[in-house]
C-alpha cells in the first residue's frame, strides 16, 4: 500500500504530501441512504490509508452532517452544466478520483470534466430501459450492490455497463445483537424512521407523515412502548401537530448517521419506512424491524426483498390507497416508438401518481386508513414479540463487506487515471 501511495503522488506531480489521494464525493438529493454509504465509504477509506486520503465533497447538502464526522475537508456546490468550472474543479483541487452515490448527472460530468468516477449504484433492481440515458454506462468503474433478486426489467440495463463490479451492501459493519431479551410491557423503546421524503418528485411529504406516524405511535403505545424516538430526513416543524398516546415518551428531530446507530442498538424494534440501507444496516446488527408502508417505487421492491429474506411480515397499504402491483406493472408501460421522450420515463411518471396520489387521497380523509395500519402494524409487532424473523438474514444473503470492496475499487481507479498515472504504476 505504502508503494502504491507514493506511485499516486510520483506519477501526478503535483503539489501535496507525497502520500495522498484525493476523493470527491458527491450523493444523490433524495434521502439519507446515499449519504450514509458515503459515510461508509469513506470510514472503509480511512481505516485503510488513515491520514494518507484527502476527501472533498461535491454537493450532497443532505448528507454533510453525516458524512462530516469521517473528516470531509471541504464542500463545494457545483454547477454540472458548467463544464469548465467543473473541471477547473478537478484541476484545483488535484482530485484523482470521485466517488458519486446513485448522482447519475454528477457521475457523467465529472468523467467528463477529466475526473475517473466509481458510480455506486445501490438500487440497480430499479432499472429500465428508460433509464438507459440517464445511467453513466462508462463510468471508470460501475459498482453495483448485490441485492436478493434482479427484476427482469434491470438485466438488459447493466447488461450495457461497461465497467459493472457487484459488490456486498455498502455499509458500516457493526455488532450483530445475540440472545438479548426484549424489554418488558409498559418499558418497551422504539425508533420510528422515516426516509426518503424530500424526493424533487413528491410536493407534499405531510400527507405520508399524516397517515403512517398516528398509526404507527398508537401502534407502539398498544405494545407497551415507553419511549419512541421519531427520526428522518423530515421538514422542520412536520412532527409538531401530531397527537401524542398517553404514556409515550416521544424525542422527535434530526439524528446524524452515528446517533441513529446507537438509538437502533438500544431499541427493541425499528419502525422505518424501508428504505435499503436502513434495512441493511439493521440487519447487519440484527436489530428487529417493523417495514411501515413504501412512499416510492424502491420502496416497494425494497419491502418485498426484506419480508422474503427475514420471514417477517410488513405493513402494507390497504388497497384503497394503492395496490404495489399495480405500481411494478405501471413503471413497465412505456412511450410508443414514434413519440419523443425528453423528459424522463412515462412509466416512472404513471407508477408515481399511483402512489403519490393514493396518498394525498387517503390523506384527505385519514381515519380509515389509520385504523387498518395501526392494526397491520399493531400485527407485526406482535410478530416481533414472538421473534418471528431473522433478522439478519437480508444482510447475510448479500454480505457486508462493500464499503472495503468499493474503497478498493476507488484506489485501483485512481491509479490507472490516464492523466496522472502510468500503467505500469497499478498495484498488484
Amino acid at each position: 500500500m505504502t508503494n502504491f501511495l507514493r506511485t499516486l503522488a510520483t506519477a501526478a506531480g503535483r503539489a501535496k504530501s507525497p502520500t495522498a489521494v484525493t476523493v470527491a464525493l458527491c450523493g444523490v438529493e433524495f434521502g439519507w441512504g446515499s449519504a450514509g454509504k458515503l459515510g461508509a465509504i469513506v470510514h472503509a477509506l480511512r481505516a485503510e490509508l488513515g491520514d494518507c486520503v484527502r476527501f472533498v465533497g461535491l454537493g450532497s447538502r443532505l448528507g454533510r452532517e453525516i458524512v462530516r464526522g469521517h473528516g470531509v475537508e471541504e464542500w463545494h456546490d457545483v454547477d454540472l452544466t458548467d463544464a469548465r468550472a467543473l473541471r477547473a474543479l478537478v484541476d484545483e483541487r488535484s482530485l484523482d478520483v470521485a466517488v458519486c452515490v446513485l448522482d447519475r448527472a454528477a457521475a457523467s460530468a465529472l468523467e467528463d470534466a477529466g475526473c475517473p468516477v466509481v458510480f455506486v449504484d445501490s438500487l440497480p433492481f430499479l432499472w429500465t430501459k428508460d433509464d438507459l440515458d440517464s445511467l453513466p454506462l462508462r463510468a471508470s468503474a460501475y459498482c453495483a450492490q448485490l441485492v436478493p433478486g434482479l427484476p427482469g426489467p434491470a438485466w438488459p440495463v447493466l447488461a450495457r455497463v461497461e465497467n459493472l463490479r457487484w459488490v456486498e451492501s455498502v455499509v458500516v459493519p457493526g455488532p450483530v445483537r445475540t440472545g438479548r431479551e426484549m424489554r418488558r410491557a409498559g418499558e418497551r423503546r422504539a425508533v420510528v424512521s422515516l426516509g426518503g421524503l424530500l424526493s424533487p418528485l413528491l410536493d407534499d411529504p405531510s400527507a405520508y407523515l399524516s397517515l403512517t406516524v398516528p398509526a404507527a405511535l398508537d401502534a407502539l403505545a398498544a405494545w407497551g412502548t415507553r419511549q419512541v424516538t421519531l427520526c428522518g430526513n423530515v421538514p422542520e416543524g412536520m412532527f409538531d401537530g401530531i397527537t401524542v398516546p398517553a404514556g409515550l415518551d416521544v424525542r422527535s428531530g434530526a439524528l446524524g448517521h452515528q446517533g441513529f446507530l446507537t438509538e437502533i442498538a438500544e431499541a427493541d424494534v425499528l419502525l422505518t419506512s424501508p428504505g435499503l440501507t436502513t434495512l441493511l444496516e439493521t440487519s447487519t446488527r440484527g436489530v428487529p424491524v417493523v417495514c411501515l408502508p413504501p412512499q416510492n417505487i424502491s420502496q416497494i421492491l425494497n419491502a418485498s426483498f426484506y419480508a422474503q429474506a427475514t420471514e417477517a411480515p410488513v405493513a402494507e397499504w390497504p388497497e384503497e390507497v394503492f395496490r404495489a402491483q399495480e405500481v411494478l406493472d405501471a413503471r413497465l408501460v412505456t412511450a410508443p416508438g414514434d413519440v419523443a421522450d425528453g423528459d424522463g420515463s412515462p412509466g416512472e411518471d404513471a407508477a408515481l401518481e399511483l402512489i403519490y396520489g393514493g396518498i394525498a387521497r387517503a390523506a384527505r380523509t385519514p381515519a380509515p386508513v389509520r385504523t387498518a395500519l395501526t392494526e397491520r402494524i399493531g400485527a407485526c409487532l406482535a410478530a416481533v414479540e414472538r421473534q418471528q424473523g431473522q433478522w439478519t438474514a437480508l444482510a447475510r444473503l448479500v454480505g457486508t463487506g462493500g464499503a472495503a470492496q468499493v474503497a478498493d475499487i476507488v484506489l485501483a481507479t485512481a491509479a490507472r487515471r490516464g492523466t496522472s498515472h502510468r500503467p505500469a504504476d497499478l498495484p498488484s
